[in-house]
């Protein structure tokens, strides 16, 4: 391009340009003097309608404003002619062959039939009109007022006439724009050149006046945006890293709309800017679709913008490129040559006036840093020796805070992390305390963790935080005797690291008035923080050093005192009362005054005091007397709460007004009342998280100090051993009481067993007596089945008892064999036929298919008859239904169902337990031991049995058996 090889400075090529303008003139004079176009079409059609023997012909176009137009010949109606080749033209291709139309053909449509009868016409034959770029410009017609058909020689010589007339009308057009180009270029040109002259002198005025980027970018945006017709411009920077993009300055914009291009790598392949950039040419983008062809990544954001039309050009100063400017038109356009040159002349000029104000800030910034490096030093000197001068941390870092305050900051703060993880502020400092500089009104410098703020983020994350113009508008006190709000200010947070831990952290804060933080402010705070915190955890771990072997001390005694109890309740045993007597005496002794042991009683509702100790027995007999006297429910007062809520309950002071306008103290009013304030601490007796009594100690305030949490930690050490030891205490007895019991039910079951064997020695003896006349003695063959079955009832509680003993004993042996489940059920059934039938339960048997499997056959058999004994004994005389099949993933599955009285839901679960049965009565016979032998020979097999029942709907017991 000319221009850039001539350079991009504002001198406008006004002599080539007038020159060139000169010369376009002359030759729009010369086309003028030719023959114009109307004048040839009007010489073509006539030759066109002598080269088919007629009179008439015409030609039908588009002009340059889009409006259809026609030359005809003498004769013709032009109404009717721009009727006839509108109605053509709309269906024109552009490589279609002639058109030949006669009125007597029946495929001409009415339409057109009509406006060839307008025309004269009974034939006619149109012809499409070409443009010299192949497209179709108009339609030349040769209409006939008789019937006639066109030879191809004719039709050759009229679709030259056409090609003539596409000439024509192209020449025409052709003259009409150079005429109206030229015109528009000599406007332009006069306006070019008063608006540089205009432009050139404010923008230089402007520039001598900027001093930093920021100006320049202003200038030349405010100046040049309007100059150039834009809607609106940007100015980037180059970072001095040379990383990133910077956006400097903008107009016609909002913030919110420039936020996602305030900072852009400076890679980005694809994007106008980033070639411009890299080129150093500009980059000329006229419409949308120009954007879209050559920079697709950059539709997105263009879409989101109002202009259509961009200019991209590069802010270079020696080869070395310093930014991007850019201009956007609100509408698609041509930048013309004076438009470009005027764009890249801003642009050298704007790049100038940045290299410029790009060397004041560097000399400017290098003296405030040395200024400011000498501040630093002898801050961190004097932090130094303050920090070395005492163990006494807090009053030090105050002392360097203060120090901070004026010379380098406004304000200061610092806040550290208390022994819960809680942050807690020491202080804070203030350059001048009458403003309360940010003291009350910054959320960021909230020290609270229940709500995120700065300070919570740089102690979670143990990194500092510089940040420049963030604080909020009133944020600071009104400066004095203007009563205007200052903005913007810069803060620095840094934590307080020693040892890898972060013990809190320092805040800074300069106002507007100030110059704001920089990096090497933050290196400075992070220095003082660093020393602030190696002062604070050395003095921290001082201090953790006494306390360490204070607490030491303290564990030790604690330590005696619980080895102590340990050995006294060894020698207990587990005897129950020598057990509370002693845990009694022990915590009344290393904590008293007073002891009072309660343990739930059997109902779960109250509280039974067990066990009162007080070296006073005045005192004891009195905190018994009222103990006893108000027996506490669950959930009331201060023991019935702890067991209620399964926490200790500290009540270091309180005195019998206290007392009674709590309500929950009604057991020690009497002996507040008589022994003045007490101190009172009540534990949970717990073993594996079931509470079953409290243990609560009484100390008199007058006489002792009152109970603290190191009280509370040793009575719970104390009372989780004491529930041990009465638990252990309560299981010895329940054990004795399990042995008496088995005894008592040894008792019973050989009662159960006398009687049937009783009953069976009668009907022995009476069959004895009648077996001398068997034949003519009646009803000897019911005395002979009654005995029998009598005698099979009691080898069944035999064995039933013979069986609950090997399984309690763990000898229970299974012989596995192969055997069919479905054939085994079946022999059972058929074997217990008859009592079935004595009990009135039918049986429907499902069990044709095998169900093989590896199984103890005589204790499935066992488990065959117990169901179905129970489904007889139980079934109100109803049929039992009894299926063998295979189950889920292959399992053997028997079901046994019967329609008898049922069992409730809450009986199910004991029903398959020793001794139970859903049932009590004495029309139902038995121990209770059938279904629980069930259950443990199933499960030695790796099955399961389970129940579904509802009361009066029957029990449906289904078995599972895994077949290996």
């Amino acid at each position: 391009m000319e221009t850039e090889r001539g350079g991009w400075g504002m001198q406008m090529p006004g002599n080539n340009f007038v020159a060139a303008v000169e010369r376009m003139s002359r030759a729009l004079e010369q086309l003028a003097a030719a023959p114009s176009a109307k004048a040839m079409l009007q010489e073509v059609v006539r030759c066109a309608a002598a080269s088919l023997g007629m009179e008439r012909a015409a030609v039908v176009w588009f002009d340059t404003e889009g409006a259809l137009v026609a030359q005809v010949t003498p004769g013709l109606s032009t109404e009717a002619v721009v009727s006839c080749g509108r109605h053509l033209l709309q269906g024109a291709e552009l490589d279609s062959a002639p058109w030949h139309f006669d009125l007597g053909d029946t495929g001409v449509e009415p339409k057109l039939a009509g406006m060839m009868d307008a025309m004269g016409a009974a034939s006619l034959l149109a012809l499409p009109v070409l443009g010299a770029s192949g497209g179709c410009v108009g339609i030349l017609l040769g209409p006939s007022p008789e019937p006639r058909t066109f030879s191809c020689e004719e039709t050759r010589r009229f679709n030259l006439y056409a090609r003539l007339a596409g000439l024509a009308i192209e020449r025409g057009r052709w003259v009409e724009s150079a005429r109206t180009s030229a015109l528009q270029a000599r406007a332009e040109a006069e306006q070019a050149e008063l608006l540089r002259l205009t432009s050139v002198q404010a923008v230089t005025e402007a520039f001598g006046r900027a001093l930093t980027r920021e100006d320049v970018g202003r200038a030349v945006l405010e100046l040049g945006v309007p100059a150039v017709g834009a809607l609106g411009g940007t100015v980037h920077q180059v970072s001095a890293d040379g990383r990133s993009v910077e956006l400097v300055a903008a107009v016609g914009s909002s913030l919110e709309e420039l936020a996602p291009w305030k900072l852009l790598p400076r890679e980005m392949p694809g994007m106008p800017g980033y070639d411009a950039s890299e080129r150093g040419s500009p980059v000329w983008l006229e419409s949308p679709e120009e954007a879209r062809t050559r920079y697709p990544a950059f539709v997105p954001a263009m879409e989101r913008q109002l202009a259509k039309a961009f200019a991209f050009l590069p802010l270079r100063v020696e080869q070395r490129n310093l930014g991007l400017l850019v201009f956007g038109f609100a509408q698609a356009r041509h930048f013309t040559e004076l438009e470009r040159t005027l764009m890249l002349g801003l642009a050298r000029q704007c790049a100038q006036a940045m290299e410029r104000a790009r060397l004041y800030e560097t000399e400017r910034t290098a003296r405030l840093q040395a200024e400011a490096a000498g501040q630093r030093l002898q801050l961190l000197a004097d932090a130094g020796v303050l920090l070395s001068s005492s163990l006494e941390w807090e009053s030090t870092v105050v002392g360097v805070a203060r120090l901070a305050v004026d010379a380098y900051s406004d304000w200061c703060a610092v806040d550290f992390l208390d022994e819960h993880g809680a942050l807690r502020r020491l202080t804070v400092q203030h350059a001048r305390p009458e403003r309360a500089l940010l003291n009350d009104t910054i959320e960021l410098f909230s020290p609270e963790r229940s709500r995120p703020s700065a300070i919570t983020d740089v102690v979670r994350t143990g990194r500092s935080q510089l940040v420049t113009g963030l604080l909020p508008p009133g944020s600071c006190e009104a400066e004095a005797g203007t009563g205007r709000q200052p903005e913007g200010g810069s803060f620095i947070l840094v934590p307080l690291v020693a040892r890898q831990r972060t013990l809190g952290a320092m805040s800074f804060v300069r106002g507007p008035e100030r110059p704001p933080f920089t990096e090497a402010d933050r290196s400075l705070a992070e220095d003082l923080a660093a020393r602030a915190g190696l002062a604070i955890d050395n003095a921290r771990l001082l201090r953790k050093a006494r306390a360490a072997e204070a607490e030491s001390r303290h564990h030790a005694a604690r330590l005696r005192i619980l080895v102590d109890v340990d050995r006294m309740l060894a020698e207990a045993g587990l005897d129950l009362p020598a057990v509370l007597d002693v845990i009694a005496r022990k915590v009344s002794e290393v904590i008293g005054d007073g002891c009072v042991l309660q343990l739930m009683a059997e109902d779960g509702d109250f509280l039974e005091p067990v066990t009162i100790h007080h070296p006073d027995p005045e005192a004891r007999w009195l905190l018994a007397g009222t103990v006893h006297a108000r027996r506490q429910k669950r959930g009331e007062g201060l023991h019935g709460s702890t067991v209620s809520s399964g926490r200790a309950v500290l009540l270091p002071d309180i005195d019998v007004e206290e007392a009674r306008a709590s309500g929950g103290l009604s057991e020690y009013l009497p002996y507040l009342d008589r022994y003045g304030p007490q101190s009172l601490l009540v534990v949970p007796l717990a073993v594996k998280g079931r509470v079953f009594g409290t243990l609560g100690v009484v100390r008199d305030v007058a006489g002792g100090r009152p109970y603290a949490e190191d009280d509370q930690l040793l009575l719970q050490s104390l009372a989780e051993r004491a529930a041990l030891a009465i638990q252990d205490a309560r299981l010895y007895g329940a054990a004795t009481e399990a042995v008496r019991l088995r005894d008592d039910f040894l008792s019973v079951a050989g009662h159960e067993l006398k009687t049937p064997l009783s009953a069976l020695r009668l009907q022995i003896q009476m069959l004895a007596r009648v077996t001398r006349d068997v034949a003519t003695t009646p009803g000897l063959a019911q005395r002979v089945e009654k005995a029998e079955r009598t005698s099979e009832r009691l080898g069944a509680l035999i064995d039933e008892l013979l069986d609950a003993g090997r399984i309690t004993a763990g000898r229970l042996t299974l012989q596995r064999e192969e055997m069919d489940l479905a054939a085994l059920t079946r022999d059972t059934v058929g074997r217990m036929s008859e009592a079935l039938a004595r009990a009135g339960s039918e049986v429907k048997l499902v069990a044709d298919a095998s169900v093989m499997g590896r199984w103890d056959r005589v204790r499935l058999e066992q488990v065959v008859g117990n169901l179905l004994s129970n489904a007889a004994k139980y079934g109100r005389g109803q049929p039992v239904e009894v299926c063998v099949e295979t189950g889920r993933e292959g399992r053997a599955r028997l079901v046994v169902k019967d329609h008898g009285i049922g069992i409730a839901p809450e009986d199910q679960g004991r029903i398959f337990e020793r001794f139970e049965r859903a049932v009590n009565g004495k029309q139902f016979h038995g121990l209770g031991l059938g279904l629980w032998i069930s259950r443990e020979i199933v499960e030695s097999h790796g099955g399961h049995i389970q129940v579904w029942s509802a009361p009066g709907e029957g029990s449906t017991f289904t078995v599972e058996l895994p077949r290996e």
